[in-house]
C-alpha cells in the first residue's frame, strides 16, 4: 500500500511538474490581449539613453500558419507616448508553442542598422552582413522551458568564411545560442510576475591560428504565465579586437536596449494630437552618403526644432530652432564629417515631438 501511494504521488508530482513547464501556458490565451512597453536605448556602459526612450504597444491579432508552424501572430508599433495609440500597427512578430518548447521566428529588424553598419566598414566587399543573416531567418526553438537551469543549447551554427584585405581567408563561425536560467520573481509596473528566464546569444568567432571570440550579444528575456515576455534586457556593449593578430576592424559600440511592460500608455483625444497636422517623413535617401532630404510639416505659426543625435544621445547637429509659418518644409543634411552607423533625427513643434532612424554608410 505504502509503495501504491508512493507511486500515484510521484506521478501526480511528475505530471503536475510537466504541466507546469507547458510552453503554451505562457502565452496570452485570447487574441486580442494587449502589451505596452516603455523602452530605453543603452549605451555602451548600459547607461541609459533617455532622450531616445520611446513605448512599444504589441496586440496578439491571430493564430494562423505562418512558414510552416500554427503561429500566434503580434502585430507591433514604436511611437511616443502622445502618439503611439494613433499610429497603425506597423510590424508583426511569431511564436508558436509545442510542449514544452516555445518557437520564435526569427528575423533581422532588431539587427538590421547593426549589420548594415558593418558592411560600411567594407571589411570584405564580398560578403553581405544583412544578406547572410537575412538567410537565417526561420523558425527557431528559443524558449526551452523543460531545459536544465545553466545549459546552453544550441539554435543553429554556420560556418563561412571572410576575406581580409583582398587575400587572407579566414574561418568564421556563427552560433546561436539559448539558455534557460534561474527562474525570477520581477516587479513590473503592472504587479509582481513569477518568470522563466532565458538568455539568447549570437556568438561570433574567427579562427585565425587559434579561435578568437570576436562578438557575443547576451539577450536576456523575462517570460510570465498567461503574459509571455514582460521584460526584455538586451545590454550595449563595446568591442574592441585588439587582441587579434592583425585589426580586422576598428573598435565600435553595439547600443542597447531594456524593455519593460507599463501601464501609462492613455488615450489621446484628436482634438489635443492632430496627426495630419504635424508629419514628420522619412528622410532620402536612407541609407545615405553625404547628403539625405529631411521633410516636415507645420500646422500653425510657431517655434520649430529639428536635431540630429548619435545612438548615444549625443547631439550632433541643430539643423533648425526658430519660428517657422505653417506648412511643408525641406531641409538638406550633410553628414561628410559622421562615422557610419545610426543616427535620429528630433521634430518638435508645439506639442508635437516625433523622433526618426536614419543611417550614414560612408
Amino acid at each position: 500500500m505504502k509503495t501504491l501511494f508512493s507511486m500515484t504521488f510521484c506521478v501526480i508530482f511528475i505530471s503536475g511538474s510537466m504541466l507546469s513547464q507547458q510552453a503554451s501556458t505562457y502565452f496570452p490565451v485570447n487574441t486580442g490581449f494587449t502589451w505596452y512597453y516603455n523602452a530605453t536605448p543603452l549605451d555602451s556602459a548600459n547607461n541609459p539613453i533617455d532622450p531616445l526612450a520611446f513605448y512599444r504597444a504589441d496586440s496578439f491579432a491571430v493564430v494562423a500558419n505562418y512558414k510552416g508552424k500554427l503561429a500566434n501572430i503580434v502585430l507591433t508599433k514604436t511611437g511616443l507616448l502622445d502618439s503611439i495609440l494613433l499610429k497603425p500597427y506597423s510590424d508583426s512578430l511569431f511564436y508558436h508553442t509545442d510542449g514544452t518548447t516555445g518557437f520564435e521566428y526569427f528575423r533581422i529588424n532588431r539587427l538590421e542598422e547593426f549589420l548594415l553598419s558593418l558592411d560600411s566598414l567594407g571589411i570584405d566587399p564580398n560578403f553581405n552582413f544583412v544578406n547572410f543573416f537575412t538567410s537565417l531567418q526561420d523558425w527557431y526553438p528559443v524558449y526551452q522551458f523543460g531545459s536544465t537551469v545553466n545549459t546552453e543549447y544550441l539554435l543553429k551554427q554556420v560556418d563561412t568564411s571572410i576575406t581580409y584585405s583582398g587575400v587572407l581567408t579566414i574561418p568564421v563561425k556563427f552560433k546561436y545560442f539559448g539558455t534557460r536560467l534561474q527562474d525570477e520573481t520581477i516587479q513590473t509596473a503592472l504587479g509582481s510576475f513569477d518568470c522563466k528566464k532565458f538568455l539568447t546569444q549570437w556568438k561570433v568567432s574567427a579562427d585565425i591560428l587559434q579561435e578568437y571570440s570576436l562578438l557575443t550579444t547576451n539577450d536576456t528575456i523575462w517570460i510570465a504565465p498567461d503574459n509571455w515576455i514582460v521584460q526584455d534586457i538586451l545590454p550595449g556593449q563595446y568591442v574592441n579586437l585588439d587582441s587579434l593578430p592583425f585589426p580586422i576592424i576598428d573598435p565600435f559600440s553595439i547600443p542597447g536596449l531594456e524593455t519593460k511592460l507599463t501601464d501609462n500608455i492613455v488615450s489621446v483625444k484628436k482634438d489635443k494630437f492632430k496627426p495630419n497636422s504635424f508629419v514628420l517623413e522619412q528622410n532620402y535617401p536612407n541609407p545615405f552618403n553625404p547628403i539625405t532630404t529631411i521633410e516636415f510639416q507645420t500646422a500653425d505659426v510657431g517655434f520649430v526644432s529639428l536635431k540630429v543625435f548619435d545612438i548615444l544621445g549625443n547631439l550632433v547637429e541643430t539643423l533648425i530652432t526658430e519660428q517657422m509659418f505653417a506648412g511643408n518644409h525641406l531641409v538638406k543634411f550633410d553628414g561628410k564629417n559622421l562615422t557610419s552607423g545610426t543616427y535620429f533625427y528630433r521634430l518638435q513643434a508645439e506639442d508635437f515631438i516625433e523622433i526618426k532612424k536614419m543611417v550614414f554608410l560612408k
